[in-house]
């Protein structure tokens, strides 16, 4: 993956990464909205990607990374250059209404998120040597990248870590490797948590620093972890695509408030919207909007998306929160309709779209909730067309056409599905 993205940019080209749980479905109205003309993937896609070219991609140009000759170029080719301010890589977000809102970022957008992640981490001052990062997020996310491009940039080695792993997995990794550093989502946290107290069968005494992000960790939670693990610093920041994705992070070498998400990373500002007015006044909720050059250059050839999000030089997150009298950043709820799984946005509007294709339902209202170890899981409440209609048919229909993060971990039959005065779904009549 670390080639082919490099190898694209190094010749002036777009990359467009992919999330390994997408369809088919979901693919290939991203390869027609972008005009994508090559792709590369490993023999482990190449049928389904061949089965897309075959039938419904005749021009597209299918390469298979194990195909390729695996002896190093003598000399690398002069790279082609393109302006900081170009799109560089289309991160693709999960679209309202089937369609996906691509966000483009330009090599002045990553740079600014990976140069703030560097300067909150400020491993010169922290005294850290021989950093190993261990990385359990996929590449193909913007928080991927900027971890990818963060070590890169400063030579610090990198164990990937796919998802479904174990504790134990992930404790015997550590050893093997030495890690010192870990980012990733929550999961590996929350369960260190839940097991504290419990003897740990490897030596991961070289584990000094864990970051996490996707999901908001509690301030009491982040004590007792700081409590369980004495020798290991835990921390959270707040970021999204359209960003970049970091907007706020915890300092590597300063005590911080734990119930929030740290404080802008360099070159970045932050209020908050309230009744049609900006401010950064302290103890104000309101909307979270961010200036900054981690901001996106827009979604790609969709300006009326583009034109909700960016307003007046400021990215509106549709998120909601406060800022203290320190700068440190408070989230409080979202304004959007989205839920967060693993990091990844999921927008209800795209689910219930694809149940209702399945004609196996009248009706249906799509929510997230959280499960019992803190995560939020997709979950729906479907009107069925009749009582034959069993759920194991809902599940099969979505898991062909859904990435598993989207696909509904719970559904619910119900008799009806409240709607508002408008006639659109209730979602907050179904919350109350």
């Amino acid at each position: 993956y670390v080639a082919a993205l490099f190898g694209t940019l190094l010749f002036g080209m777009t990359a467009l990464p992919l999330n390994v749980s997408m369809t088919a479905h979901e693919i290939m109205p991203l390869l027609g909205q972008t005009s994508t003309q090559t792709l590369i993937t490993s023999k482990r896609f190449g049928r389904m990607f061949e089965d897309i070219r075959v039938n419904h991609m005749p021009h597209l140009q299918v390469i298979c990374l194990e195909d390729l000759p695996t002896r190093a170029c003598e000399a690398l080719p002069e790279a082609v250059h393109v302006g900081p301010d170009e799109p560089m890589v289309l991160l693709s977000t999960s679209g309202t209404t089937g369609k996906a809102r691509i966000v483009q970022l330009s090599e002045k957008n990553v740079e600014a998120s990976v140069l703030g992640y560097l300067d909150k981490m400020n491993f010169e001052k922290s005294g850290q040597s021989d950093v190993r990062y261990i990385l359990a997020t996929p590449f193909s996310t913007a928080y991927g990248l900027m971890i990818l491009s963060a070590c890169l940039l400063r030579s610090f080695p990198i164990i990937p870590i796919g998802e479904g792993f174990t504790l134990d997995v992930f404790y015997a990794l550590a050893e093997a490797h030495r890690a010192t550093h870990y980012e990733g989502g929550t999961s590996v946290p929350l369960l260190m948590e839940q097991t504290a107290g419990r003897p740990i069968p490897h030596d991961i005494h070289r584990l000094k620093h864990f970051g996490f992000g996707g999901s908001k960790v509690s301030g009491n939670m982040l004590e007792a972890l700081l409590k369980a693990y004495p020798g290991i610093r835990f921390w959270q920041g707040y970021g999204m695509t359209e960003a970049a994705p970091l907007i706020t992070k915890y300092a590597n070498t300063q005590d911080e408030k734990l119930d929030s998400v740290g404080t802008a990373i360099k070159g970045v500002k932050i209020a908050v919207e309230v009744d049609g007015s900006v401010t950064d006044a302290p103890y104000t909720t309101g909307e979270i909007v961010v200036q900054g050059p981690n901001v996106m250059l827009g979604y790609y050839q969709n300006e009326e998306e583009t034109d909700n999000v960016l307003k007046n030089g400021h990215l509106y997150t549709g998120d909601l929160g406060y800022l203290d009298e320190d700068g440190y950043l408070y989230i409080c709820g979202r304004k959007k309709n989205v839920v967060i799984v693993r990091g990844l946005n999921v927008h209800p509007e795209e689910v219930e779209a694809c149940i209702l294709s399945s004609l196996l339902v009248q009706d249906c209202v799509v929510y997230g909730e959280t499960d019992a170890l803190g995560h939020e899981v997709v979950c729906a409440d479907v009107v069925p067309m009749n009582k034959q209609v069993q759920i194991g048919e809902i599940e099969a229909h979505c898991r062909t056409r859904l990435a598993d993060y989207k696909q509904p971990q719970k559904i619910r039959v119900v008799d009806a599905i409240p709607k508002a005065a408008s006639g659109k779904t209730g979602r907050l009549a179904r919350d109350r």
